[in-house]
């Protein structure tokens, strides 16, 4: 039996309703074929290029007859269960929220279901979201790590488990990692601050990250090519990444500095955020010369009266390849250890229309 073979409320009135419907007979009632219907009922019509009327004929006979497709007994049968599970940190951080949109439609799309759950960067949390995932038999795992070290089941045997870790690129990892090219954004950024302000301050929370240690060499870097040897000076970090956070930071840099920066950039839209309330704390608004720069992107950068520079990771791209690596390892090739770096985007607000 294949997916989709049992199903409940047959479609003969004097049939036991306890007698689950097979494919074939879905089939020979609707006058298409057994593999035809598979891949309807899979959400496969269209990667398997189904005629848009044979899909609505079959989905049709499926919604009339009230019929619903028994995956666990698919699941038992093939030791599979058609579920992704994805472990973030923070499920309210838009990059993370827009990666799990795409996804899920990837997801979809195949005939899988994606599982999410957030570990709030907590090594401890982030063990239980994976031990509860491989509980329920997830077939492959997507997590962006807080910690360098994740309790996985060995690769190869019957039960298991494709991974793929994105975001953070922590090394030693035997697993497919894909990630931002978050040392070239960082230089990027601050190259167009320098160049147009002669000065920037870099506010960096979770330093002990790796994609935020790279988005700070760029940023140093950047600084040597202008001349000024003060790069690692001129960043300011924390160990949380919140909007306290950036309250705290651009506090640090107002008085360590004596003045307000003439330019700044945030390893995140929490620190961007924070660092706006801090300047507004001490001079009830932003002066309308200053330059800014951020990691990610909003809606309501759009409306901010300064000038703004930030880095846009391309969520869709990253989920792509993610995906493109989970099929991979589902189709039986061996997680290959490598690190797979997608390009971000720079947007300005003074290139909208």
């Amino acid at each position: 039996m294949e997916l989709g073979e049992t199903v409940v409320t047959p479609p003969d009135p004097n049939r036991s309703a306890s007698t689950p419907m097979t494919l074939d007979e879905v089939a020979a009632a609707t006058g298409f074929s057994r593999t035809t219907v598979r891949f309807v009922v899979n959400g496969q019509a269209e990667r398997y290029r189904i005629k848009a009327q044979t899909r609505e004929q079959i989905e049709q006979f499926i919604r009339e007859h009230g019929i619903v497709i028994d995956r666990t007994a698919r699941s038992l049968r093939l030791q599979r269960s058609d579920a992704i599970g994805l472990v973030l940190p923070d499920l309210a951080n838009p990059f993370f929220a827009h990666l799990t949109a795409a996804l899920e439609d990837l997801c979809h799309a195949a005939g899988l279901v994606l599982l999410t759950t957030s570990s709030h960067d907590d090594p401890a949390g982030e063990a239980r979201a994976v031990t509860r995932l491989l509980e329920r038999g997830v077939d492959g795992m997507v997590i962006a790590p807080c910690s360098p070290r994740i309790a996985l089941p060995p690769s190869g045997g019957r039960r298991s488990c494709a991974v793929v870790m994105t975001d953070r690129a922590f090394p030693g990892q035997p697993y497919p990692v894909v990630v931002t090219d978050n040392e070239a954004a960082g230089h990027r950024l601050a190259d167009i601050l320098l160049a147009e302000r002669g000065d920037a301050v870099f506010l960096a929370a979770s330093r002990w990250l790796p994609s935020v240690e790279e988005r700070i060499r760029g940023f140093v870097a950047a600084c040597a090519e202008h001349g000024l040897e003060d790069g690692e000076a001129r960043v300011f970090s924390s160990e949380s990444d919140d909007v306290a956070a950036g309250r705290r930071l651009m506090t640090e840099a107002m008085a360590g500095r004596g003045e307000l920066p003439k330019a700044f950039v945030c390893s995140s839209l929490l620190v961007f955020e924070g660092a706006l309330e801090a300047i507004g704390a001490q001079d009830g608004r932003l002066p309308p010369d200053m330059l800014l720069g951020t990691f990610d992107h909003h809606p309501l950068l759009d409306f901010l009266p300064n000038r703004i520079v930030s880095a846009r990771q391309d969520e869709k791209a990253i989920a792509e390849t993610i995906f493109r690596c989970l099929t991979d390892q589902l189709e039986g090739k061996p997680p290959r250890p490598e690190r797979l770096v997608i390009d971000s985007r720079i947007w300005r607000n003074s290139d909208r229309t």
